[in-house]
């Protein structure tokens, strides 16, 4: 087995020499490398096999071999115990005469308090029929062990045995803070709830921390019921000299995307989740704690320890995993927050029946009031989520539609930052953006003009109309539209759909300074390039279609001697499976639109809520014209041709010299003709290209160039654009004189003055030892001077010469 670096696995481990039945055991990792994270836990064992997680923390991969001794498993049943057979169901140091709650095994009593605080009012089910909602309160009430209500009754779980390991052992001790008078009543009744419950203790150590309380959030349901804390520790300095945990989380957007596909939802949250989990005596001592009211020290993980994410998350991954054996798929989890997928109401109320079971196994407890029970439609983490459909939620939209213009560049931030958590939902977000990230750089002035106050109002209209995607149909084709607009490059993932392509995902990026200054057709390759990294989960591996407006990107595997980055972009593009098709300018109303097209409020507050979805006509790509920006006022006409080259005394001698026969052979007339059709005077050349040019009268030839220079290239790029169009005696001088005299390009020149390297001096250590010669001259009547400098003394002989040959100046 090969693990990459920064990469998790869930490895199926086997026991050694297995003579009986095991079906538990605890496993302690004893794999010697840095670089490998393993967390000692109590695993069930199936067929003498477990299945753990393992890490790679390394930046280079990790090879396993077949029979490679991971740690040792020791069965439950050897495992040391108490003498006396009461305290395995109390969770107690065996000089401490404080009970706790529970551990691993409840009591009676505890089991008992936990099914007496529960009652049916507890569970939200009245959008249930009542046949779904007997069946579902049955089942909830009959595991009422899995359900807690108050720190008397939580769980407590060695599942994963927390380990810590420090960059010093040097004591950490810091001084309480001052706590108010008003919350010291506060303050002890929580510490004498703690002490009842058995989380923490009375403690004498070396190590201290300051305790803090946390006001909890208000619950929207009862605005009235008083504010409430919870009690962490000030662990900052503690944090200091505490290893990090890598351990990974999972990525929010892969996350919403699974869930996505399920119609019903489930969401359960734990109660008091990280003082469930049991932390071992030698780590006690370090998280001891001041009050004013003496020193304790926790039994339990606590929320302020830098690792106790990573910890949590450990838990319920080993939950999920033991789950999937089992059979049951479609539970998720970011941090202590589960959610369950369902398609129907049976497989969802079977799905329940099985986490319920495995937490009352591992005597964990969810808070009741937390629990959301078979739902269309969900609030979790940041979106709305329903089924094959995503989209912010509610009252993160009303922050961003109400967020008032902002004055100072800290409230810029703050908007960019509610905004910039959706940008997966928004067309076009960089450029939408880009005007108001200028506002966030260093040394840029905060001054808010009318096109911030219009783009600040385009994002914000984007968000009233609740963007959304959909989930993509992993069976069908995926389609990619990018753009490069100019400020800003994009990309949309669509699938279609009954006829309509629906978006998947949109990407865009700001581009840097010299980003801007790539030329066009090489940033719409870039364009394509970052948008296929972005979408890299989802393109990799299959056969896709990218729509461009760029036609000469159809033949990008023909481009000669790229320049290195291109070749870069190139060799990753060459690792996917894709179709370049052209669709025209006018008709990109896909990534184009999104980023050029303004949103008015006032006509999308009158669309019916069930047509704002967006949904976009697919765009037939078979049309073969390239649609270039153009200005008619540039353009001339035949009749001017005519009008003018008539004019022109040269060019009309030319044509009555063609018109009359027997002046043909003429030299003066060689190459030129008349075309049949329009009747212009043309010159055909006698270069290789045997180019047909028309000929230009003084009276056309600045607007010939200016024509050929609209780009604003350069003096060479268009000489040879005149040179393929027109002909004119000194058309090279004009050119040259026309494009070094435009404004425009004056303006847009940077100018980097050359600047002569440093010269470092040369310090003499002794008299004779640097020495400079020089010639002055000629004087009037003397001829010249020959001045000798020593620079130690500073001393200076003149010499006087007639002539400045070398034979004269080394007489001296």
């Amino acid at each position: 087995m090969i693990l990459q670096p920064q990469e998790s696995s869930i490895v199926k481990l086997c026991l050694k020499d297995t003579r009986e039945n095991i079906s538990e055991i605890f496993f302690q990792p004893t794999i010697s490398s840095h670089d490998i994270e393993i967390h000692p836990a109590l695993h069930t064992v199936k067929n003498s096999c477990f299945p753990t997680v393992i890490r790679n923390l390394g930046n280079t991969a990790i090879h396993f071999n077949k029979g490679q001794v991971f740690g040792e498993a020791t069965p439950s049943f050897l495992l040391k115990t108490n003498e006396n057979a009461n305290d395995k169901n109390i969770c107690g140091s065996p000089n401490n005469n404080t009970p706790m709650c529970n551990l691993i095994t409840p009591s009676e009593d505890i089991l008992k308090k936990r099914k007496d605080e529960l009652s049916e009012t507890d569970f939200k089910l009245e959008h249930l029929n009542s046949d779904q909602k007997q069946l579902l309160l049955e089942t909830l009430l009959d595991r009422s062990a899995a359900f807690s209500k108050s720190l008397k009754t939580i769980g407590c779980t060695d599942r994963v045995i927390p380990t810590f390991n420090f960059r010093s052992h040097n004591p950490i001790k810091t001084l309480p803070f001052e706590i108010p008078h008003a919350i010291q009543g506060t303050i002890k009744e929580e510490l004498n709830e703690l002490i009842e419950a058995g989380l923490i203790h009375r403690n004498i150590s070396q190590w201290s921390s300051p305790m803090v309380l946390v006001k909890k959030k208000q619950n929207p349901t009862n605005p009235h019921k008083p504010a409430s804390y919870r009690m962490a520790l000030d662990l900052r300095l503690l944090n200091t000299i505490l290893e990090n945990s890598t351990y990974p989380l999972p990525k929010i957007p892969t996350l919403i995307n699974e869930i996505s596909k399920y119609p019903f939802y489930t969401t359960i949250d734990f109660c008091k989740a990280y003082w469930q989990i049991l932390l071992p005596e030698e780590m006690q001592d370090v998280l001891t704690f001041t009050t004013p009211f003496g020193t304790f020290a926790s039994r339990r993980l606590v929320f302020g320890l830098k690792t106790a994410a990573s910890i949590f998350r450990a838990l319920v991954d080993l939950l999920i995993d033991e789950l999937k054996l089992s059979g049951t798929t479609g539970i998720y989890a970011y941090q202590d927050d589960i959610v369950i997928g369902a398609h129907s109401f049976q497989e969802m109320h079977n799905k329940i029946r099985s986490v319920l079971d495995i937490l009352i196994k591992y005597n964990l407890t969810l808070s009741p009031e937390k629990c959301v029970f078979f739902k269309s439609t969900i609030d979790y983490l940041g979106f709305n989520i329903s089924h094959n459909k995503i989209q912010p939620i509610t009252s993160n939209i009303l922050k961003i539609t109400s967020f008032q213009p902002p004055r100072t560049v800290k409230q810029v931030r703050r908007f960019l930052g509610l905004c910039g958590f959706y940008r997966s939902l928004i067309p076009g977000f960089a450029e939408l953006t880009e005007c108001l990230t200028e506002l966030t750089r260093k040394n840029v002035p905060f001054q808010w003009t009318p096109t911030h106050q219009e783009a600040f109002k385009k994002l914000q209209d984007v968000f009233f109309t609740k963007p959304f995607v959909r989930l993509p149909d992993w069976d069908k084709p995926f389609v990619l539209n990018t753009d490069a607009p100019g400020q800003a490059i994009s990309g949309i993932l669509l699938q279609e759909h009954e006829g309509k392509l629906h978006p998947i995902s949109y990407y865009s990026k700001t581009l840097s300074n010299s980003e801007r200054n790539y030329p066009a057709i090489k940033l719409e390759l870039f364009a394509i390039y970052k948008s296929v990294h972005a979408f890299k989960t989802y393109l990799y591996n299959t056969n896709f279609k990218i729509l461009t407006d760029s036609k000469p990107l159809l033949h990008y595997k023909k481009i000669a001697s790229p320049t290195d980055i291109v070749s870069r972009w190139l060799l990753y593009l060459s690792e996917f499976q894709f179709t370049c098709e052209h669709i025209p300018g006018k008709e990109n109303t896909l990534a184009d639109f999104f980023s050029r097209f303004p949103v008015n409020r006032t006509e999308i507050s009158n669309i019916p809520q069930d047509e704002q979805e967006l949904i976009l006509p697919v765009v037939e790509t078979h049309c073969n014209t390239i649609n270039a920006i153009s200005d008619t006022s540039l353009e001339i006409s035949t009749s001017t041709w005519l009008k003018e080259q008539a004019d022109d005394t040269q060019t009309n001698e030319i044509i009555q010299l063609l018109k009359n026969p027997s002046l043909k052979d003429s030299n003066n007339i060689r190459g030129f003709y008349i075309d049949p059709t329009t009747h212009i005077l043309m010159f055909k050349s006698h270069r290789k290209s045997q180019a047909e040019l028309i000929v230009v009268p003084k009276s056309l030839q600045h607007k010939a160039l200016d024509i050929c220079h609209i780009s604003h290239t350069g003096l060479d790029k268009t000489y040879q654009i005149v040179s393929n169009r027109y002909y004119w005696k000194g058309v090279y001088i004009d050119t040259k004189n026309f494009v070094l005299s435009c404004e425009q390009c004056i303006k847009n020149k940077s100018f980097t003055p050359k600047h002569a390297p440093p010269q470092s001096n040369r310090i003499p250590t002794r008299p004779g030892d640097y020495i400079s010669v020089d010639i002055k001259g000629p004087l009037p009547n003397s001829g010249y001077v020959l001045t000798v400098l020593d620079h130690f003394s500073k001393h200076i002989v003149l010499y006087s010469l007639k002539n400045i040959t070398m034979a004269d100046q080394a007489k001296f």
